[in-house]
C-alpha cells in the first residue's frame, strides 16, 4: 500500500499549517470572514451531502446562527470522499468537516490537527452478491471474491458483519474496489460480491444482483458512522463560532428527528444525487431521531476505539490517537442544554467489545 507514503506528506502539511497558524494573530472574539465546510459526496459531483450538515446547509441553520454578521458560508462535497477530504484538511481549505471514521482516524494518526464536535449519524450497509450466487448471508461468502473500499468505514463495517456470523477477513478474498468499479465488476461477474451504501441497490432494480445484508439487522454498532470535526486553529481563533456551528447541528439533529418532516429530508439527501428510492431503502422503517444523535458519548467513543484498533491491525496507521484529547463533547452537549434538548437524546453507553 501507499499508505506510509501519503501519511508523511500529509504529517507534513499539517505541520506547515500549524506553523502558519503560530504566526498569525492572537485569539479574537471577532467573527471569521469565511467559514469553509466540507462533506463526503456520492460520487455524482453534486454541490449538496448526506447527513446532518446538508440539512444544517439546505435548512439555513447555519446560516441563521450567523444572521446579522459578515460572515460567508462555503460548502463543498467531495467526490473522492474521506482521502480528498483530510487532504483538503491539510492544505488549509475547510474548517468543519463531515466524513466517516476510518478517514478521520488516518487523518488524525497522520497529523492532521481535528477534534470531534458532533457525530453526524450513521448510514445502513448493504451487502449485495451476484444473482446467481446462492448467497443467503456472510457465511456464504467463505472463499469468494468480496468488494469493498479499503480505508474507509464500509472496510469496518464488513469486519463487523463477518464477525457476527463467526467469519474473519481471511475467510474471503477481499477486493479493494470505489463504488463505481463494484457496479462495473459485479455487473461483470469478476465479484462474487460487494459491501456499499444504498448506491449499489440500483444494480438490484436492474436485476443484476440480490440483497442478501443490510446492518439494519444489528442497528448502529454495525452501521457507517463518523464525525463532524473543527480544526484546532479554528477552534482555538473562534471558539464562539465553533459554538455556533454545533449549535446549528444540533438544530439540525433535532429537525431531521421528526417524523413529520421525514419525507422533505429525503428529498434533500436525494440533491446529493443518490435516488430517492435507494434513500428510503436507508431510512425507512428506522427513527431517524435514533439515527442522528448529535452527541459525542460513550457509545461514539467506543465505536472510534473499535475502528482505530481495526485501522492498526490493517497496517494503516501506526501511531496511538489520544481519544479523550480528540472528542470535543462539550460543543454539543452545550447545544443541548441551550436549546433544553439535554434529554431528548439519550447518552448512550460505550458499544461491547467484538
Amino acid at each position: 500500500m501507499k499508505s506510509w507514503k501519503w501519511l508523511g506528506m500529509l504529517a507534513l502539511a499539517a505541520a506547515a499549517a500549524a506553523n502558519a497558524q503560530a504566526q498569525q494573530p492572537a485569539a479574537t472574539q471577532q467573527p471569521p470572514q469565511v467559514i469553509r465546510f466540507g462533506a463526503f459526496g456520492q460520487g455524482f459531483g453534486q454541490p449538496y451531502g448526506l447527513a446532518i450538515l446538508a440539512i444544517a446547509h439546505v435548512k439555513g441553520f447555519i446560516e441563521e446562527e450567523f444572521k446579522g454578521t459578515p460572515v460567508k458560508l462555503t460548502f463543498e462535497y467531495f467526490t473522492g470522499t474521506g482521502p480528498a477530504i483530510n487532504e483538503a484538511i491539510a492544505n488549509g481549505r475547510l474548517d468543519f468537516a463531515q466524513y466517516g471514521s476510518l478517514p478521520n482516524i488516518i487523518g488524525k494518526a497522520g497529523g492532521l490537527p481535528t477534534r470531534i464536535i458532533a457525530s453526524y449519524g450513521y448510514s445502513t450497509v448493504f451487502a449485495v452478491a451476484r444473482k446467481d450466487l446462492p448467497a443467503t448471508s456472510f457465511k456464504d461468502l467463505k472463499g469468494k471474491k468480496v468488494a469493498v473500499a479499503k480505508g474507509t468505514v464500509l472496510h469496518w463495517a464488513l469486519l463487523k458483519a463477518l464477525q457476527e456470523n463467526g467469519l474473519t477477513l481471511r475467510d474471503i478474498t477481499l477486493v479493494d474496489l470505489k463504488t463505481g468499479d463494484q457496479l462495473a465488476a459485479l455487473t461483470a461477474g469478476s465479484i462474487d460480491a460487494a459491501i456499499g451504501t444504498s448506491s449499489l441497490l440500483t444494480l438490484r432494480d436492474q436485476g443484476v444482483a440480490k440483497v442478501f445484508y443490510s446492518s439494519k439487522e444489528l442497528g448502529a454498532k454495525a452501521s457507517g458512522f463518523g464525525a463532524i470535526t473543527v480544526t484546532e486553529a479554528f477552534e482555538k481563533q473562534y471558539p464562539q463560532a465553533t459554538q455556533k456551528v454545533a449549535d446549528a447541528l444540533v438544530k439540525a439533529a433535532y429537525w431531521v428527528s421528526q417524523e413529520s418532516n421525514r419525507e422533505e429530508a429525503y428529498r434533500i439527501w436525494a440533491k446529493s444525487g443518490v435516488p430517492y428510492e435507494a434513500i428510503k431503502d436507508d431510512f425507512d422503517g428506522v427513527p431517524l431521531k435514533d439515527v442522528h444523535n448529535p452527541r459525542v458519548d460513550d457509545f461514539l467513543v467506543s465505536q472510534y476505539r473499535d475502528a482505530i484498533e481495526f485501522t492498526r491491525e490493517q497496517k494503516l496507521i501506526r501511531s496511538d490517537i489520544d481519544l479523550q484529547q480528540w472528542a470535543a463533547p462539550s460543543y454539543v452537549e452545550q447545544a443541548l442544554r441551550s436549546q433544553n434538548l439535554q434529554t431528548y437524546w439519550a447518552t448512550r453507553p460505550a458499544a461491547a467489545a467484538h
